[in-house]
């Protein structure tokens, strides 16, 4: 008799399947229903942290694809009610993104939502993970700026962060030896 498989795993990885499917053709690189924004590699890093039109154009073919909302080049012909959504889970991802890469640096500590498989944060952004959105991580007490952030207060520390992420986007995305 075959291994019972639950329901809900069974969804998470067939939205896992659909959602990386691009990813896996773009990338050169698997992917499966337990990956998270920690376990990219650092060139998936480096294509979705800048931004931008290729960048939004993936992340829209991962959370059409999880959410089967079909290919990632429809965006522009959905309702503009999931057209909303797929643009705020878009936005929320790539601000994890752009937290891993500060991480990465060693300019920030450690931050659980980077953790959390992306399946997950897809499918229950609306439920678990919109408020997130206004949270951010610490900076390191290693970084130069750490008093400075300090001094701000606590409200607008996640302003002050984010504020250094075009530099932290250059320092990751320059060639850096020991980030390979």
């Amino acid at each position: 008799m075959a291994g019972i498989v639950d329901i809900n795993e069974g969804r998470r990885r067939l939205a896992a399947k659909k959602g990386f499917a691009p990813w896996a053709s773009r990338f050169k690189v698997t992917f499966d229903e337990n990956t998270s924004i920690r376990r990219l590699d650092n060139t998936v890093i480096r294509y979705l942290v800048r931004g931008g039109e290729d960048s939004s154009m993936a992340l829209y073919e991962l959370i059409m694809g999880i959410k089967r909302l079909g290919p990632g080049p429809r965006f522009h012909y959905l309702d503009s009610r999931y057209k909303m959504r797929v643009t705020d889970i878009t936005l929320f991802l790539l601000d994890l993104i752009r937290f891993e890469t500060m991480y990465r640096l060693g300019w920030l500590d450690d931050y659980p939502l980077l953790a959390v498989p992306l399946v997950d944060l897809v499918v229950d952004f609306k439920d678990r993970f919109s408020e997130a959105r206004a949270a951010s991580p610490i900076l390191a007490v290693s970084h130069p700026l750490y008093q400075a952030y300090r001094a701000e207060y606590e409200t607008d520390r996640g302003v002050f962060l984010r504020k250094l992420i075009p530099e932290a986007i250059k320092a990751f995305c320059d060639f850096n030896p020991q980030l390979e």
